[in-house]
């Protein structure tokens, strides 16, 4: 059960960091006389800045505002707004800035809040320079009232004036425009559509984290890459690409080629595709790293070859600590053997070496064209905060060592066949505070080897990369899978038997087939898990090993938790310090069994929508 501690969890520790290569962005101090408002009914403004949650600003009616001066033009990247009875009713409103007060541009229309009673974060593209950030409020879902405890607004300093924008509105503008930009440029396309033979072409281009070259829309989403056009970053540094649609044929979409620091944001990839083998992005290349994917729509494809690939140059390097977040994958299909993952993390060749890359807060939805919709063949990954939906195959670390699984919500539907969840392969690896329900294949795999690359990985040669490689230390805890054709299994196929590996702390409650179900014998660790439903085991394991008890679950927002009265509350055994937290990011003290921690705290991380994700999220 947990017990608030004044402890940061790796959540908000991530929340806290900048991204690397990228200005951060602050929370402006802005004293209680720089808010004002159109009226209020005595919940005066200056409430809003007080960092007290019981004090509010209100004011009645369509149109009323809050306004907040931050004294001298910032760079304005996002707002924060906490309201009142938020937990139970939605508000909608409208941001705005001005550079003197007078005159306002919308930056987002008829934003509406969710049902939490935390402040929540409204994003929209950064402006370079605002002085006044402005709420226009439109009621809330009960009333007609705008009520807002606490409001932060947050960016950085502002972006110096540049005469250095260049708008372009033709294919042989644009060619220009790349060649010619330097740091500080922003390309700006017109709404139309950009066509060419081959790939427009940023090379050799290093601007800086304060002065990136930028290559944006006007209008998000109308300005078309198509027909044999792509985009290509090769040997730069700080690029932004943001707002383009991409229904270009038989090329990448986009191919960052030894380059750092690039970010690739709120763009649409709808390739149409002519059975060409392509990636859709591609990241390859020596001293490629710190790249980040946010905020993309990538859906409808059908060819083989990834969504997105993470290769490296092929021989010696992988790139490096690159982070895929906030993206919307959808409709990836029909399944195929082999060859059309959505997102693939390294390759065989280069499995032993670190990518260090992040992919979280993304949602895949029918994600089916591959056996591993995520195929991680690289070491020392996190895989975290993801929502999987009816998706064919399974997160698969396929090669590679060290990679960290959790926190992720993988959801079938209990009908859709070869809906699984996590399959392991190498040395090492972590898998904890996973929520897995109707799933209709393996939900917790640690696989059998037909490989045995020894406990540390090196007695190999370069023909062997290919194989399955025996399990060693792999730690599986603190998951929770229920209503599922199968539990957690070991060595389900191949030779090799999983070694020094620890299943310890999960929750499985299914109807059919065997709960911990063991095809080879090893010396797996069992310890404080929890059966029930179903077959317990194929083996012969302790009450200490595997309890079958209720667990006593209660439906919570669609998902199966613990009430009050589980017998999973405090029951979990072992040292495992890294589950500090549960999946939904509360707090652990004396631990319980699964992905859920019984709690009152407030609750961080839940499944994502698609209003949560993609080129319109906040």
């Amino acid at each position: 059960m947990a017990r608030r501690q004044l402890v940061i969890g790796s959540s908000l520790l991530l929340g806290l960091t900048p991204f690397p290569g990228f200005a951060a962005d602050e929370r402006f101090s802005i004293p209680p006389t720089s808010v004002t408002a159109s009226t209020d009914d005595g919940n005066i403004p200056a409430n809003t800045v007080d960092g007290d949650l019981t004090t509010r600003w209100s004011a009645e009616g369509d149109g009323q505002w809050l306004q907040l001066d931050l004294g001298t033009p910032k760079k304005v990247a996002f707002v924060k707004i906490a309201f009142l009875n938020g937990a139970s009713r939605t508000s909608t409103f409208d941001i705005q800035t001005s550079t003197d007060g007078t005159t306002f541009s919308t930056v987002r229309s008829k934003a509406t809040s969710s049902l939490t009673s935390s402040l929540q974060t409204f994003d929209f593209p950064d402006v370079g320079s605002a002085r006044y950030v402005r709420l226009v409020g439109y009621g809330n879902s009960a009333n007609a009232w705008n009520s807002y405890l606490e409001v932060e607004v947050h960016g950085s300093a502002a972006e110096a004036p540049s005469g250095n924008i260049v708008n372009v509105s033709t294919a042989a503008q644009l060619t220009t425009a790349l060649a010619s930009a330097t740091a500080g440029t922003t390309i700006v396309l017109a709404d139309g559509t950009y066509t060419n033979s081959g790939a427009f072409v940023l090379k050799g281009k290093n601007a800086t984290s304060s002065s990136p070259i930028t290559l944006k829309a006007a209008n998000r989403g109308k300005a078309i890459i198509s027909g044999g056009a792509s985009l290509q970053v090769t040997s730069s540094a700080h690029v932004v690409i943001s707002g383009l649609k991409f229904t270009n044929t038989g090329n990448s979409a986009i191919v960052l080629d030894g380059s750092n620091n690039i970010r690739v944001t709120r763009n649409t990839f709808a390739l149409i595709e002519d059975g060409t083998q392509i990636k859709w992005l591609l990241i390859k290349g020596s001293g490629s790293h710190h790249n980040r994917i946010d905020h993309n729509d990538f859906g409808g494809k059908s060819n083989i070859d990834p969504v997105i690939a993470l290769d490296g140059n092929y021989s010696t390097q992988m790139t490096q600590y690159d982070v895929i977040e906030y993206n919307y994958f959808h409709d990836v299909g029909p399944r195929l053997s082999n060859g059309l993952e959505t997102i693939r993390l390294g390759l065989s060749a280069l499995s032993l070496l670190d990518a260090h890359a992040t992919v979280q807060y993304n949602l895949f939805e029918n994600c089916d064209g591959d056996p591993e919709f995520i195929s991680i063949k690289s070491g020392h990954n996190t895989i975290r905060y993801n929502t999987i939906l009816t998706s064919q195959g399974q997160l698969t670390a396929r090669h590679g060592n060290n990679n960290s699984i959790y926190g992720n919500f993988i959801l079938g539907d209990g009908s859709k066949s070869g809906v699984g969840g996590i399959r392991l392969y190498g040395t090492d690896h972590k898998v904890y505070n996973n929520y897995l329900a109707k799933l209709t294949d393996d939900a917790l795999l640690i696989d059998g080897g037909d490989f045995d690359g020894g406990p540390t990985s090196s007695t190999y040669t370069a023909s062997d990369l290919s194989k399955h490689w025996r399990v060693y230390r792999a730690e599986v805890v603190n998951n929770t899978v229920v209503d599922s054709t199968a539990g957690l299994l070991i060595g389900r196929k191949y030779t090799y038997a999983p070694v020094d590996s620890k299943v310890a702390n999960n929750l499985i409650r299914n109807t059919t087939g065997t709960l911990y179900n063991e095809f080879k014998t090893s010396n797996t660790l069992f310890q404080g898990n929890i059966g029930y439903g179903s077959a317990l085991s194929n083996k012969s394991r302790t009450s200490s090993e595997i309890r079958n008890v209720n667990p006593s679950l209660t439906a919570v927002n669609g998902l199966q938790k613990l009430s009050s009265t589980s017998q999973a509350i405090n029951a979990a055994t072992g040292a495992y310090t890294y589950v500090a937290e549960d999946m939904d990011g509360q707090l652990r003290a004396a631990n319980d069994v699964g992905a859920d921690e019984y709690s009152t705290d407030p609750i961080d991380h839940s499944p994502l929508s698609a209003a949560d994700v993609g080129p319109n999220a906040p």
